[in-house]
């Protein structure tokens, strides 16, 4: 027997057989006395598998489990970790606040058009300035659009 052959008993044997082959193969096995002593043969290990029983839980386990749970967690301090650690993570701290304030100030989300645009007078201007919503994606690309000089790149892109 080949291990495809082997292979399709088993799927049959566990139920992961598409029906039309498992049809086609228990008729096989009808037809066939080899191979259905072999199916034979695997279903009966099959079906002798079983677990072992689970072993009792040793008395005190939970109690020895929470104390040292407790006791180890006590130790857990920023002020045990190594030097560079506690440095690098102040550094974060402080290049993520100054990104934070720098974006802030590029970015007014409160803001949804740019007061320079609000004094022209050209009505297309107007008209592209009342389509700002206020997101951050569009704070991004008017942000964009004005350190470029107007239009973006993918403005220019675009047909």
């Amino acid at each position: 027997m080949n291990r495809r052959m082997e292979s399709n008993l088993m799927r049959l044997l566990h139920g992961e057989l598409p029906s039309e082959e498992a049809r086609d193969l228990r008729a096989r096995i009808e037809r066939d006395p080899a191979l259905r002593e072999e199916y034979r043969r695997l279903r009966a290990t099959w079906e002798g598998l079983s677990l072992p029983p689970s072993a009792p839980v040793p008395p005190g386990f939970a109690q020895r489990v929470a104390v040292r749970a407790r006791t180890e967690q006590a130790g857990l301090s920023l002020s045990l970790a190594p030097g560079w650690v506690r440095a690098t993570a102040a550094a974060a701290l402080v290049i993520g606040a100054a990104v934070g304030v720098g974006v802030g100030e590029i970015w007014p989300l409160g803001e949804t058009k740019p007061a320079a645009v609000t004094q022209q007078a050209d009505p297309q201007t107007l008209e592209t300035a009342d389509a700002i919503d206020g997101s951050l994606a569009e704070g991004y690309w008017t942000a964009m659009d004005e350190l470029n000089g107007g239009t973006s790149e993918t403005e220019e892109a675009l047909p």
